[in-house]
C-alpha cells in the first residue's frame, strides 16, 4: 500500500483582473526566516485567544437558565441569536489565528452529517463555511515571495499572466488563476507565509494541552498527535500532486468525476500548479445546482458513487472533501445536456493532500460489513464490527455507517426501529458511547478507519443538504461493496477494469450488484414498515426483532419488489444502477 499522502484546492468561477505581460519585473523581497522549533509564546498567545471565547460563550449559554424553561419562546429565541453572535466571534478568531484554526473551522462547519441542528447549530455551520474557500488572503507580494524562494523567479516572469487576486482561500494556502507561456490556464496555489512555523508553535501547546486535559476520562493526545502528522504532510506538496495524479488514475474511465491535471513543471514542496477548471457549481447548494441545470438527486448520487468507490474499491479515500474542495460542472463530451434542459453532472475533486489508506486485508472486511449488514445478517454483522470495534462496542460501528443497519444489534427494541426511520442513532447510545467507540478505532498500525469515517461523514453532510435519500445513499454502498469484496488482492488495472467491466449485462459482478440494490430496498422497507408497528410488535409475548421481522415480512417483501420494479422503470440508470 502506498504512504499515507496530503493536500490542493483550486476553485472555478471568478473573472478577475489580470496581470499585464508588459508589466516591467519586480524585484521580489525575500522574506526573513522564521525562527526554528516551536514558539511557545506564539501558540500559547493563540490559545489563550480561543479559550477566553470559549470561556465566554460557556457563560452566556449558561445564563440562558435565567431567560426562561427549556423550550419556551423566549430562551429559544435568546439562544439563537447567542448562536449567531457566538458564531461570528469564533469565524473572526479563526480569520486572526488562520492555519489550524481555519481547519478546525472548516471542520465545524462540514460537521453536519445526520445530527442536524441538534448536534451543530446552523449558525455555525453558516457563519463558518466561509473559511472552506474565502478564508482571509494575503498579498499578493507575500505570497510570490514564496514562489520564487522555490523556482528562483517571480510567479510573473514564470508566467504570461497571474492575477494578483485570489481565486479561492483556505486554510493552509491560497490559488490564483494564471496562464502559462503556452497558453495552458492553470490554478497556481501557494503556501501561506510562517504557516510551518505557526503549526508547530500551535501544536506544541495542544499537545501540552492534551497530555494534561482528559475530557469526559478520555486520553486524546494521540488525536493531537495524528492530526500533527496528517496536517504536516500536507505542507509538501509535491505528495498532493502524487495523491491527485493517483486518484486521477483510480477514477479514469468516470464520466462523472474529473480531477484537474497537476503541471509538473510549477509543482514543488510549497507551490502545486494545476489545470483551472471554470464553470464550477458547489455541490451542496441546491439553489445554485438548480439554476445552473443540475438535478440535485443527479450530484448527489454522482458524488455517493465516486467516494463508495473510494472506500470500498481501491482503499485510497479523500480526506477532506468538504464543500469547498467537492464542486459540480457540466460533463464534457459530445451530446452532453443536448435534447435536455437537465446538465450531465461531473464531480470536480480538488484539495488532494490528505488522504486515508486501507489495505487491502481491512477494505476487504469493511465490503464483508456492508454485505453483511444490507442483507440484515446480524451474525456476519456482528462478526465483523467486532474486527473494528472490539467485542464491547461493536455495535456501535454499524451504526455509524447508517441508522439503518440496525439490525445487527442484540438487543434491538421499538425506539430503535422509530429512530432509525428517522436517520438517527437509537435513544439509549450514550456520548461516552461514542467517545469509547471512537476511541477504539484508533489505529497506531497506519490503517485510519476512524479518518476513512470521517470522509464519509463529510460527504454525508453534503448529501443531507441536497436532500439526499438515505436508500440512494445505501444503493451506492452496497455496489462497491459487493464490487470491493471481489477485489481482493487486486492491482489498480484490475480493479479499475472490474469496475468497468461491472456494468456489463452479463457480468457476474452485474448479478451481486442487482442483488445488492434489491437488498438495499427490502432493508429500506422493512425499516418503514416495523417504525410505526415495533410498539405493538414488541410488546407481544416473546417478540424480538426476528418474529416481529418475520410478521411484517410478507407485505414488506411485495412492497420492495414493486417499489424496485417502479425505480428501475423510472429512474436515470445512474441512479438505478
Amino acid at each position: 500500500a502506498p504512504a499515507p499522502c496530503r493536500r490542493v484546492p483550486l476553485c472555478g468561477a471568478c473573472s478577475i483582473a489580470m496581470a499585464s505581460p508588459a508589466s516591467p519585473t519586480r524585484t521580489v523581497p525575500v522574506p526573513p526566516k522564521p525562527p526554528s522549533g516551536p514558539d511557545m509564546g506564539l501558540g500559547m498567545g493563540r490559545a489563550m485567544a480561543a479559550m477566553a471565547l470559549f470561556e465566554k460563550a460557556k457563560k452566556a449559554y449558561l445564563a440562558l437558565d435565567e431567560v426562561g424553561p427549556e423550550g419556551s419562546p423566549e430562551r429559544v429565541a435568546a439562544m439563537e441569536a447567542l448562536h449567531v453572535s457566538t458564531a461570528q466571534e469564533c469565524l473572526e478568531l479563526a480569520k486572526q489565528n488562520g492555519g489550524i484554526y481555519n481547519k478546525a473551522a472548516q471542520f465545524v462547519a462540514s460537521l453536519q452529517g445526520g445530527a442536524g441542528d441538534a448536534g451543530i447549530p446552523k449558525a455555525y455551520i453558516e457563519a463558518l463555511a466561509v473559511l472552506t474557500d474565502k478564508a482571509p488572503f494575503r498579498p499578493f507580494e507575500d505570497m510570490d515571495a514564496c514562489f520564487a524562494e522555490e523556482f528562483g523567479m517571480s510567479a510573473k516572469e514564470a508566467f504570461a499572466e497571474i492575477d494578483e487576486t485570489p481565486i479561492a482561500a483556505a486554510s493552509l494556502a491560497q490559488v490564483h488563476r494564471a496562464v502559462t507561456k503556452d497558453g495552458r490556464t492553470v490554478a497556481v496555489k501557494l503556501q501561506y507565509p510562517w504557516l510551518k512555523h505557526h503549526l508547530t508553535s500551535d501544536f506544541a501547546v495542544f499537545s501540552m494541552f492534551g497530555q494534561q486535559i482528559k475530557p469526559g476520562g478520555f486520553d486524546l493526545s494521540w488525536l493531537v498527535r495524528d492530526f500533527q502528522v496528517s496536517l504536516t504532510a500536507e505542507l509538501d506538496f509535491t505528495g498532493e500532486a502524487d495523491n491527485a495524479e493517483r486518484c486521477a488514475f483510480e477514477l479514469r474511465g468516470r464520466p462523472d468525476a474529473h480531477v484537474p491535471e497537476v503541471v509538473r513543471e510549477f509543482t514543488s514542496k510549497r507551490v502545486l500548479t494545476t489545470a483551472f477548471v471554470d464553470n464550477m457549481t458547489r455541490c451542496n447548494d441546491v439553489a445554485a445546482l438548480k439554476h445552473a441545470g443540475f438535478d440535485p438527486k443527479r450530484v448527489g448520487a454522482a458524488l455517493a458513487s465516486v467516494f463508495s468507490e473510494m472506500v470500498f474499491v481501491h482503499g485510497h479515500v479523500h480526506g477532506d472533501p468538504h464543500a469547498g474542495n467537492v464542486y459540480v460542472r457540466e460533463r464534457p463530451g459530445p451530446g452532453s445536456g443536448v435534447g435536455s434542459k437537465e446538465k450531465e453532472p461531473q464531480i470536480v475533486l480538488l484539495d488532494h493532500g490528505l488522504y486515508h489508506d486501507l489495505s487491502d486485508a481491512t477494505r476487504t472486511e469493511f465490503c464483508a460489513l456492508v454485505n453483511a449488514c444490507v442483507r440484515r445478517d446480524a451474525r456476519g454483522t456482528r462478526k465483523h464490527s467486532i474486527r473494528f470495534a472490539g467485542k464491547e462496542l461493536y455495535r456501535f460501528f454499524p451504526l455509524i455507517l447508517s441508522p439503518w443497519f440496525v439490525f445487527g444489534s442484540p438487543d434491538l427494541n421499538a425506539a430503535d426501529f422509530k429512530a432509525a426511520a428517522r436517520g438517527a442513532l437509537p435513544p439509549g447510545v450514550k456520548l461516552s458511547d461514542i467517545g469509547k467507540f471512537l476511541v477504539s478505532l484508533h489505529d497506531e498500525g497506519g490503517t485510519n478507519m476512524l479518518g476513512v469515517l470521517h470522509s464519509l461523514g463529510y460527504t454525508k453532510g453534503i448529501l443531507n443538504e441536497l436532500r439526499f435519500p438515505e436508500s440512494l445513499r445505501l444503493r451506492a454502498f452496497a455496489r462497491y461493496a459487493a464490487i470491493g469484496a471481489r477485489a481482493s488482492g487486486a492491482s489498480a488495472e484490475e480493479k479499475a477494469r472490474t469496475r468497468a467491466t461491472a456494468s456489463g449485462s452479463l457480468s457476474p459482478h452485474r448479478v451481486a450488484i442487482f442483488l445488492a440494490a434489491v437488498r438495499v430496498e427490502i432493508l429500506a422497507w422493512f425499516v418503514f414498515v416495523l417504525a410505526p408497528l415495533a410498539p405493538i410488535l414488541f410488546s407481544l409475548p416473546g417478540s424480538s426483532v426476528w418474529t416481529a421481522s418475520l410478521a411484517v415480512s410478507g407485505p414488506v417483501y411485495v412492497l420492495a419488489a414493486m417499489s424496485f420494479v417502479f425505480k428501475r422503470a423510472t429512474e436515470h440508470p445512474e441512479l438505478a444502477m
